[in-house]
């Protein structure tokens, strides 16, 4: 086995497992101890003592031990690599998006910070004799119960920021993809960064509902039904959820773009992680006048692609399996539902039993129709539905026709009306001419709407201060024996307020 996770046991019964496949040759990997809700409970409380001594320290302080990690994760990033692709199947370029995100979110967020969360002064517009700040705390402990598609990046994205906002941080990795957020807590704990400050909670259901109950903060990413599973369990605690959920996001290319890299970005924003991705192209929508152009130009391309088994002794492959056996028989299920209503598969659209693991050949799909589970549910798999549009109207109107709110993009070489389509879909997020890198931008917003969740990651300050508590203080500056409006009440404080009514707001 790769990996196995070494806990202390708690009494003398053996705890539960659970194993880690491969999903690119259904081996196994580890075999994992399932944390009880006990034993999560026990976690929340170590954290909830050490995150006290932790927010007492300097941001620059914070900042040093998390770059420290940062060198172990680059000085060790082939392991982190290797971990990665063998529980996850993807190419190892892939991977590599992961860690520069990581990276990243460590320097932005350790130069930051203390801009971000430092008091702010407030004026008052009518009040003029009374001064405000606004403070921001760390909430305390926050749970961040993250899935399997980007198993480093979205585990440790939310983590960096809350820890450095101060809080301590439970992680609920997926149960098909822990290693790789073992192997970061590790170089985290190496680092300085303190073994209770920072901690893993492995299992299921039952051990992210432990954490849901326990944490003051809950991060999840993942589906609908699940996030919504998480916003009712959280709601017995009236504990805070951050909810970043599915997406069927829609490409909207019109006949100006730059077909070439409308092409690219279409087979890029489709397949990507062999489209395991919140934020992947799920619906084309093409003006006429290009359209057959385009559907040649993307088949061609798609044709090209190479699937397979990430083995790190040459090439990199292009497309790597699905995650589980059931993430496989949800698209299949969909691509077989729109070839029953007369879709026509261009390229792609069945299983690669022979390649021994998950996998799905990369499928271009026409001739689709609103009623097709294709168009209607989430897939998170590689095929991309194309559909021919009058006008880029028509294509505005269809888009938005989703209980989905994530991502979205347009293509046009004219910038102006591209800004313009772009605020009229109903997303958390539009690229212009680009497709999922703005997840890659910091100080860009990242959020949702509808379905598709709520809270924001990135964005300058709300990607940090969605960690903290707010607080508002108002202090007097002038120190009158007595407000107008106190107790006593009489005839001439009435008159008083009565005339500056009249005088602020009368005319």
């Amino acid at each position: 086995m790769l990996y196995e996770v070494v806990r202390e046991e708690i009494g003398s019964a053996a705890r539960p497992t659970f194993q880690v496949l491969n999903p690119a040759n259904r081996e196994i990997l580890a075999e994992v101890e399932i944390d009880s809700p006990v034993d999560v409970a026990q976690a929340v409380k170590r954290a909830r003592v050490a995150q006290k001594e932790w927010a007492t320290l300097s941001f620059k302080e914070r900042a040093n031990r998390l770059h420290a990690a940062r060198k172990l994760l680059l000085e060790n990033k082939a392991q982190m690599i290797e971990t990665i692709v063998l529980e996850t199947g993807k190419p190892a370029p892939e991977v590599l998006i992961e860690l520069l995100y990581i990276c990243d979110m460590i320097g932005y967020y350790g130069r930051k910070a203390e801009k971000f969360l430092a008091d702010r002064k407030v004026s008052f517009h009518l009040l003029k004799h009374k001064g405000g700040a606004i403070v921001y705390h760390p909430y305390g402990v926050v749970g961040n119960i993250s899935p399997w598609n980007f198993p480093l990046l979205l585990s440790f994205g939310d983590a960096i920021a809350a820890l450095m906002a101060g809080n301590a941080v439970v992680i609920k990795p997926s149960e098909f993809s822990p290693l790789c957020a073992h192997l970061m807590m590790d170089f985290c704990h190496k680092a300085g960064v303190p073994r209770d400050v920072l901690q893993i909670v492995n299992g299921m259901a039952d051990t992210a509902g432990a954490l849901i109950d326990e944490a003051d903060l809950i991060s999840f990413t993942g589906s609908v039904p699940t996030g919504k599973k998480v916003m009712e369990r959280a709601s017995r605690t009236l504990t805070p959820v951050l909810l970043e959920l599915g997406g069927k996001d829609p490409m909207i290319v019109l006949q100006d773009a730059n077909l070439e890299r409308a092409v690219n970005g279409a087979i890029n924003g489709a397949l990507f992680n062999s489209g395991q991705m919140c934020i992947s192209v799920e619906r084309a929508y093409v003006e006429a006048p290009i359209y057959d152009s385009f559907v040649q130009k993307v088949v061609e391309q798609v044709q090209k692609l190479r699937v397979g088994v990430e083995t790190r002794s040459g090439d990199s492959i292009d497309i790597g399996p699905l995650m589980s056996e059931r993430q496989l028989a949800i698209v299949e299920r969909q691509v077989e539902d729109a070839r029953a209503r007369g879709a026509k598969i261009l390229t792609g659209g069945r299983r690669r039993e022979d390649l021994g693991g998950y996998f799905y050949e990369p499928t271009v799909i026409t001739d689709v129709t609103d009623d097709m589970l294709l168009l209607q549910e989430e897939t998170f798999g590689p095929v991309l539905p194309i559909i021919k549009v009058k006008n880029a109207e028509e294509a505005l109107r269809l888009s938005n026709d989703s209980e989905y709110g994530l991502s979205s993009s347009i293509w046009t070489s004219n910038k102006v009306r591209g800004m313009a389509l772009a605020r009229r879909i109903a997303a958390g997020s539009t690229c212009i001419n680009d497709v999922a890198i703005n997840y890659a931008i910091p100080e860009l917003p990242m959020g949702a709407i509808k379905q598709s969740g709520f809270g924001y990651r990135h964005g300058a300050e709300d990607g940090i201060r969605m960690f903290c508590r707010v607080q508002g203080i108002l202090s007097d500056r002038v120190g009158m024996k007595r407000e107008l409006h106190w107790f006593p009440y009489n005839r001439r404080s009435e008159k008083l307020v009565g005339k500056m009514l009249d005088l602020l707001f009368k005319r």
